[in-house]
């Protein structure tokens, strides 16, 4: 039953698992570098990876809302229970952790530094940390789903009445010709008047 849930609302679990990894692992690094752990080299010095993993797991969640933004407000897209999606989420969220890491390393140094560096921290305080931020941006995000589907469709519908709105607004007049013809009758005018001499200089 849990796996058959879990592999149902896999995009939302992947999106709360990146955003959770992403979150968590500055936070971890920065423990270890400030010496909570003890001493020893846990982290490879660099968070270039966490902006483009939250960015990532923004758009993951984005499409989820999008693609089931009406079932989240009728409180059908995800399970009363949500407890029941963690244990997947913290998997995810473990495997994010490791792609993040490990492609920082490659990119930064060429390299990978180590079988653990990826985790930040020694091992089982890094799961710890990460499982609690894993929970904490699930319940978050849960709760806050039916807003953040509401504020999809007003998007959504803004998206679509913008081009018709943009088509009436910016319709193109046709030419007025009553100017071309009154500057016409003009012209006759101005000749005549310039033909004939004043009266004072007449004979």
């Amino acid at each position: 039953m849990g796996l058959r849930a879990s592999s149902k609302h896999l995009p939302f679990c992947l999106a709360v698992a990146v955003i959770a990894a992403a979150v968590a692992d500055p936070v971890v690094e920065f423990a270890s570098n400030a010496g909570w752990f003890g001493p020893g080299n846990f982290t490879d010095g660099s968070n270039l990876d966490v902006i483009p993993a939250l960015v990532v797991g923004i758009a993951v969640l984005a499409l989820y809302l999008i693609g089931t933004a009406r079932a989240v407000l009728a409180w059908t897209a995800l399970p009363r229970r949500i407890g029941s999606l963690v244990p997947a989420i913290f998997v995810l969220q473990i495997v994010a952790l490791y792609v993040m890491e490990t492609t920082e390393q490659l990119i930064v140094g060429g390299h990978t530094l180590g079988p653990a560096v990826w985790l930040g921290a020694p091992v089982f305080a890094s799961l710890a940390i990460h499982a609690a931020f894993g929970v904490a941006i699930t319940l978050w995000i849960a709760r806050s789903a039916r807003g953040l589907a509401a504020t999809t469709l007003r998007v959504i519908r803004l998206m679509k009445a913008t081009p018709s709105f943009a088509a009436h607004r910016f319709e193109i007049l046709p030419p007025r010709r009553s100017d071309e013809r009154s500057f016409r009758q003009l012209v006759p005018l101005l000749c005549r008047i310039g033909e004939r001499a004043p009266p004072l200089l007449q004979p």
